[in-house]
């Protein structure tokens, strides 16, 4: 290829283009369309004619759509090493990445693409998924050459820190893998909240499906029950726990397949300080993580994933300010990892650490104050219950006991959940971490460097001062951290601390 010159991709390109918008419409637009759905779906008497109709229609709109807008994709990377994206069709755009902004080089390889040698190489643009350049249809030895052009250049112009960082231990060391079996990978389904999702994105056609399934299913499982069962239970009872437990299982299959779908194969290598985790099933996605560039790492373990004893790992990079894990895709996640190898993830991004003496469970974390409790039972456990007590009594149509009950429960949640924060600091030659505890049923804790902290605030509310407390927030280029409920001075000094450590320290934080 002509780096000098207005370039086009590959014409296999235009499948990524129409699977691309094609997902796009499914994830975005289906929503807006619902209540379309909904009186099609109700109101309309030939439904395959009208159906028929409207598919054509789709297809055919999404179709020459991707071509405009092939035609009119062309990229150029100047003499300046600088990325130029021309896209667009209605609207027209203009896109320039520097390759100092690119944070890493990545390469996805479809399953549509793998018969013929091309591969996506993804530049990944630091805090922004919409400055990312995605060049579809490219050889993999392109999308090789190009990530070794801005990882070098990248290397060239930033300075190098006099002191030895975590990549020159790193350097040492000879490369180092993980593997997943899918065995393991499918836990991750069942630990996610994607079966969650599943059921919430079948909400909205909830009314719809359950007519047409007493309909179709639940009256004949009614029959059936009184046939077999006769007067011991309720058959019409019984038959709606069938489907409603049916769906639950299909939520649960779903989130599994989707799991494996993503992290099919699960190979991890780290070696020079940089991390390229492989993995997927459908697109065999190649990320690429700097050890330096990572902000903060999150270890979470979820209730089923206590069950599983198996605990997740995520590496953020600088997001665009947004939620955490803003950029999902691009983000470092080990799914499915037992205690030994959570220990080996903490020894390869904090090497210094002693794999024998280092329990994140055994840390002296300190709590926040008692007056975080009491306000979680007033707020969230006696007030629902002597609302909930209120109904019962005028309506009498709720047993005493069972608001009882749910006071018990929700007090319950409230003490796990202030038992569970807790913050913790330490250091080593120099360096200073931290790490923040929080969680209910699970645990989640959340490691970074004070160095890489942007900003830090506290919030206090009339109560709270009167008490002579604050909330602490601690701003990263992943997202904020934060920790309810600490006295006055402490959350004081970690602020100055953290700040200090911030300011005085000469290291790149991206």
């Amino acid at each position: 290829m002509d780096e000098q010159q207005w370039q086009r991709v590959s014409p296999w390109a235009l499948v990524y283009f129409v699977l691309h918008f094609a997902f796009r419409f499914i994830k975005d637009g289906i929503f807006n369309l619902l209540p379309i759905a909904v009186l099609f779906v109700t109101q309309v008497q030939n439904k395959l004619f009208w159906g028929q109709v409207a598919a054509v229609v789709a297809v055919t709109a999404l179709l020459i759509y991707s071509v405009a807008y092939y035609i009119n994709f062309r990229f150029c990377i100047t003499d300046e090493h600088d990325i130029l994206l021309n896209k667009g069709v209605f609207k027209k755009e203009r896109l320039t990445l520097s390759f100092l902004r690119v944070q890493n080089v990545n390469v996805a390889e479809p399953f549509y693409f793998k018969p013929l040698g091309l591969v996506n190489c993804i530049f990944d643009a630091a805090g922004s998924v919409s400055q990312e350049v995605i060049l579809p249809g490219v050889t993999a030895k392109y999308a090789d050459a190009m990530r070794e052009r801005v990882l070098t250049y990248k290397e060239n112009e930033q300075e190098q820190s006099s002191e030895p960082s975590t990549t020159d231990l790193a350097e040492e060391q000879s490369q180092r893998n993980l593997t997943l079996s899918n065995k393991e990978v499918a836990k991750f389904g069942l630990m996610s909240n994607m079966a969650i999702l599943a059921l919430a994105a079948l909400a909205p056609f909830m009314n719809v499906l359950f007519e047409f399934l007493e309909e179709a299913v639940i009256n004949r499982l009614e029959t059936f029950y009184e046939q077999e069962v006769g007067m011991l239970v309720n058959a019409a009872a019984l038959a709606v726990f069938s489907i409603l437990f049916l769906v639950v299982i299909v939520a649960i299959f779903l989130s599994v397949v989707m799991a494996l779908i993503r992290f099919y194969n699960y190979e991890l290598y780290f070696s020079e300080g940089k991390f390229k985790r492989i993995a997927g099933l459908l697109e065999r996605h190649q990320l690429s993580v700097s050890l330096e560039k990572v902000q903060s790492i999150s270890i979470k373990q979820n209730l089923i994933a206590r069950v599983l004893k198996r605990y997740t790992i995520q590496c953020f990079q600088a997001t665009s300010g947004h939620a955490i894990g803003a950029k999902n895709k691009q983000s470092l996640v080990m799914p499915v990892l037992d205690v030994t190898q959570v220990n080996q993830m903490l020894l390869w991004i904090y090497p210094w650490l002693d794999q024998t003496g280092f329990d994140l469970k055994a840390l002296n974390f300190k709590g926040v104050e008692r007056a975080l409790l009491l306000k979680n039972l007033c707020f969230y456990a006696l007030t629902p219950s002597v609302l909930l007590a209120a109904f019962s009594y005028v309506t009498e149509v709720i047993n005493p006991l069972f608001c009882i009950f749910i006071f018990a429960l929700l007090s319950m949640f409230a003490f796990l959940s202030y038992k569970r924060y807790g913050y913790y600091f330490y250091q080593h030659e120099g360096r200073y971490y931290g790490i923040f505890r929080s969680g209910m049923l699970g645990v989640q804790y959340r490691v970074f460097e004070l160095y890489k902290a942007q900003s830090a605030n506290s919030i206090s509310t009339y109560f709270m001062r009167k008490s002579g407390l604050k909330s602490l927030s601690i701003q990263l280029a992943s997202g904020t951290v934060s920790l309810p409920y600490l006295k006055k001075d402490i959350a004081n000094g970690i602020i100055d601390f953290t700040m200090f450590q911030a300011e005085s320290e000469k290291r790149n934080w991206m």
